[in-house]
C-alpha cells in the first residue's frame, strides 16, 4: 500500500464517521421531539382524567345525597302511614266504646 492510498483511506473513513456522527446528531434530534410529543399528550391526558374524576366524584356525592333523601322521605312517611293506622284505630275504639255504651 502506498501512502496515497492509505490517505485516501484514511480521508474516506473520516468521510463515514462524519456521516454516522449526522446520523446519531439526527437520531437524538427524532427522540428529544418524539419525547417532548409523548410529554405534551401525557399531560393532555392526565387533565383530562383529573376533570373526568372530578366529575364521578361530583356524580357519585350528588347520587349519595339523593339516595340520603329518599331514605328520609321513605321514614317520613312510614312514619305518616304508622300515625294514619294508630289513630284510625284509636278512632276505631272511641266509636266502638261510644257504641257500646248507648246499647247499655
Amino acid at each position: 500500500m502506498h501512502l496515497e492510498d492509505l490517505k485516501e483511506e484514511v480521508k474516506d473513513h473520516g468521510d463515514r464517521l462524519n456521516r454516522v456522527e449526522k446520523d446519531v446528531q439526527n437520531l437524538r434530534e427524532d427522540l428529544r421531539s418524539g419525547l417532548q410529543r409523548v410529554d405534551s399528550s401525557n399531560q393532555y391526558l392526565r387533565e383530562q382524567n383529573n376533570q373526568i374524576l372530578k366529575e364521578i366524584l361530583k356524580r357519585n356525592n350528588s347520587a349519595e345525597q339523593h339516595d340520603f333523601e329518599i331514605q328520609k322521605i321513605t321514614k317520613g312517611n312510614q312514619l305518616k302511614m304508622f300515625g294514619m293506622i294508630f289513630g284510625a284505630s284509636g278512632l276505631a275504639a272511641v266509636v266502638i266504646d261510644v257504641i257500646v255504651k248507648l246499647f247499655k
